[in-house]
């Protein structure tokens, strides 16, 4: 009686002992800085919104980089950042890096609870949840910030399914209403979220037996259609123009992430922060997925059909993966965190008739090994440079690993070490176009306009097409007397982001031609976008003043004065304009 007490006892410490162990794994990551990989551009980049604007309704109005241009809608995952940066009071990747671990941690907690839906025993859910937070192929996802996203919606996707079981068991109102949720959560935290109300329903019509549809579920059918409506919105109004331009080839291409990431999963060996699709990984993926459709079709005590829900599981919660592609990686491991969940869950199952021992052995050995490899993994994420130096493993890409020299270099101003990096990563790939239009960068600031307009020309041929590549190769026009080709391209950056710089340089440009209605449509164009714009009301108040209209032009001159009154020449500029006007 006392021995079953203990194990009792022991088996409530379980789910705190997993998460005590996650956390303990990557507290590493506590000291890491940034990778200078995504989070540059998604934090950094937006550095002036987190610490001062914070806006919340920016958050959900813009995508996942704080534009309107972007394929990636991920509202959930920037104001978690937003809430970092509260906590922290500036950005701190230290900051950054504990919630990510702490997310992980929640992630491997609720995991093992719903483990124990499926029918899996305490102790290989235990067992289970261990190796699956130990395994190397998840350093990613808690080392590497930008994985916010997914460490979100397989928290939230997790939970979901936790309480849609416990919804279909007891039909009871609380349940549903943290299905909608968490749903909603996983939702706006990616979009892969949006497939699960399908496997919602695959699951009630595979594990029930006798599935009714009553008031209560269609109660969370509306509210769950709700949501979808008003993320569907929210999306739209945030990505208007999107830079998607996926091939037939790039997403055939991309199903090679489902035998890699079996293969990688069964055999993790094979570590790159920028991973590749090399022959053994898939050819070991194509042989576990004959063997996993082998074995739903053979009989055994688990019926075929949970067998079938587990592999769709992992295929439709892949599936929204397939829908982009870059061109400096096959894929990224931390994408396959959620999907993999059901081919551990399928592996559990078909082992828990084996011996506990030996269960419990092999489970211990795997755990040791795989977190002792996941601790080293991990290190690679902890600088730029040790994570482009782990970026070196993708032999098939050597363009990868130059390409993200460069980017380091040309952060610490190391320009020509940089040009060099680029030219590289070019020479390996003629197309790669981000490495064209960084290098084209690094040659506009050293004076190079020539050479940096042949660099973006190039890019935005090859489909490199958003606000920043427009307004830089605009800039370049004007250092070379093209003021048609300038004001052209600071048309076309404007199509993809409103800036009150932009309009105010268009103004400028129009200005200095002559056109001087026109000059003040564009300035008063900034004043719209940002009204403390100073530079605008300057030189609105001057082509107004050109323009005869003395009126206006002191208008906005007294407005200046009054955002900031040593502004230079702005005294000198109302005294002249007041000279002009009629007594």
């Amino acid at each position: 009686m006392q021995k079953s007490s203990f194990k009792n006892n022991f088996k409530t410490f379980y789910p705190f002992l997993i998460f005590c162990f996650s956390f303990l794994l990557y507290a590493q990551t506590l000291n890491f800085k940034f990778t200078m990989f995504d989070d540059d551009s998604l934090l950094m980049a937006n550095k002036e919104f987190f610490t001062k604007d914070g806006s919340i309704s920016k958050i959900f109005t813009t995508d996942a980089f704080m534009q309107n241009n972007k394929t990636f809608y991920r509202p959930l995952q920037n104001l978690s950042f937003l809430i970092d940066v509260k906590i922290a009071g500036k950005l701190n990747a230290g900051m950054f890096h504990f919630s990510n671990v702490l997310l992980f941690s929640l992630i491997a907690f609720s995991l093992y609870f719903l483990l124990l839906k499926f029918n899996i025993s305490y102790l290989h859910a235990f067992l289970g949840t261990l190796f699956y937070s130990a395994h190397p192929l998840f350093a990613s996802s808690a080392a590497w910030i930008p994985a916010r996203g997914d460490l979100l919606l397989t928290l939230f996707s997790i939970l979901a399914f936790i309480f849609w079981i416990n919804f279909l068991h007891h039909k009871k109102y609380s349940a549903l209403i943290i299905t909608w949720l968490c749903f909603t959560l996983a939702l706006f935290s990616k979009e892969t979220a949006a497939l699960l109300p399908v496997l919602f329903l695959i699951y009630l019509l595979i594990f029930e037996h006798k599935p009714k549809i009553d008031v209560k579920m269609v109660l969370l059918g509306f509210l769950g259609l709700c949501t979808a409506l008003a993320w569907y919105y929210l999306r739209n109004l945030s990505i208007i123009n999107s830079d998607l331009d996926l091939t037939t080839s790039d997403f055939l291409q991309n199903l090679l992430a489902i035998p890699a990431s079996l293969a990688m999963f069964v055999a993790p060996y094979h570590f790159s922060t920028v991973p590749e699709f090399t022959p053994v990984k898939l050819i070991l993926g194509f042989a576990l997925l004959c063997l996993m459709v082998v074995l739903i079709v053979k009989k055994s005590a688990l019926p075929r059909g949970e067998k079938i829900f587990y592999l769709l599981w992992f295929l439709l919660l892949l599936l929204p993966t397939f829908f982009a592609k870059a061109k400096e990686w096959d894929y990224l491991d931390h994408r396959f965190l959620l999907p993999l969940i059901t081919v551990l869950i399928f592996l559990l199952l078909h082992i828990q008739k084996i011996s506990k021992t030996k269960v419990i052995t092999v489970s211990v050995i795997l755990i040791s090994v795989f977190s002792i490899v996941t601790f080293l993994n991990a290190q690679a994420f902890s600088t730029p440079i040790t994570f482009y130096e782990a970026a070196k493993d993708n032999k098939n890409k050597p363009e990868v690993y130059y390409f993200l020299k460069g980017n380091i270099e040309q952060i610490t101003e190391k320009y020509d070490k940089a040009l060099q990096s680029y030219n590289a990563a070019i020479f390996y790939q003629p197309e790669h176009y981000r490495a064209l239009n960084n290098r084209g960068i690094i040659k506009q600031t050293k004076g190079d306009f020539e050479g940096a307009l042949a660099d973006y020309n190039r890019a935005i041929d090859l489909g490199l097409k958003n606000y920043h590549i427009f307004k830089n190769r605009g800039t370049v026009k004007i250092h070379l007397e093209d003021a048609a080709g300038a004001i052209e391209d600071f048309e076309s950056a404007l199509e993809f982001e409103p800036h009150a710089d932009t309009y105010t340089t268009l103004g400028i440009i129009c200005g200095q031609n002559g056109e001087v209605e026109k000059s003040i449509d564009y300035l008063t164009k900034a004043i719209e976008t940002d009204p403390t714009y100073t530079l605008a009301y300057y030189n609105r108040s001057f082509a107004k003043y050109i323009s005869s209209d003395y009126t206006g032009a002191l208008a906005d001159c007294n407005t200046l004065f009054a955002i900031d009154s040593l502004y230079p020449n702005v005294r000198i500029l109302k005294e002249q304009i007041k000279k002009n006007l009629k007594p």
